[in-house]
């Protein structure tokens, strides 16, 4: 849609509403500040044509309550503003939401590579002790929060293994232990549980159904090099 075709839409419903004001009518502000945004149309075009409209109705209608009539221009106006304000927002959410995902995606991807290493399988507890600490990190860096506990469960000779990731201004001592947090087990394919990964903290808010979903895939995922590790060693 061109700036004159949203020029003559936004002229046509603004004598509809002078006319006959009313919610009706109004809502045809509404509905242009919507399409103004999903047209490209712009902000900028849209006060544009707000002005223009105005003038235009000022200068033909002669004899008119011009008081009344800049009012109701500013209830038209202020209708459309708030329908591309909203666009607006919601599109910006949008990008946002989907920087984070493509973030996430590539971390996860790192991190999958690794753990498919048949290097961190060749045995000793140290190894997965540094898998566990690769994981806890990039839990971290994925689901942004103050600290991840990586835990796990011991096992015929070996100890329980516990890795920890913390943000740069949380302390270590009972950090993240209160409520908030996030919780996924490491689980065999068998059934058996064979620890978990814990999220405290969300920076800037509380945890989402999508970070619950990441930290369930980075669970899997953890677990599958776990069993990887225990039937080399076996």
């Amino acid at each position: 849609m061109t700036a004159d075709d949203f020029q003559a839409r936004y002229a046509a419903a603004f004598d509809r509403y002078v006319d006959n004001p009313g919610e009706e009518a109004l809502s045809a502000a509404y509905e242009l500040g919507r399409v103004a945004m999903r047209s490209g149309v712009g902000l900028f075009d849209l006060a544009t044509a707000h002005h223009d409209t105005l003038l235009a109705a000022i200068s033909g209608r002669p004899g008119s309550d011009l008081a009344a009539l800049v009012g109701a221009g500013g209830e038209f106006f202020l209708e459309a503003v708030s329908a591309a304000e909203m666009v607006q927002r919601v599109l910006q959410e949008a990008r946002e939401t989907a920087a984070v995902e493509r973030r996430q995606a590539v971390v996860l991807r790192q991190l999958s590579s690794f753990l498919a290493d048949a290097s961190i399988a060749l045995d000793a507890s140290s190894s997965l002790g540094e898998m566990l600490q690769l994981v806890a990190e990039h839990a971290r860096e994925v689901i942004p929060a103050d600290r991840c506990v990586v835990r796990l469960a011991a096992a015929g000779d070996r100890a329980e293994i516990v890795a920890e990731a913390l943000g740069d201004d949380v302390q270590a001592d009972g950090a993240g232990d209160g409520s908030g947090g996030l919780t996924a087990a490491l689980t065999a394919l068998d059934g058996v549980e064979l620890g978990s990964i814990h999220l405290y903290g969300k920076n800037g808010g509380a945890f989402t159904e999508l970070d619950d979903a990441v930290l369930v895939q980075l669970a899997q995922m953890a677990s599958a090099a776990v069993e990887r590790a225990q039937l080399y060693r076996h």
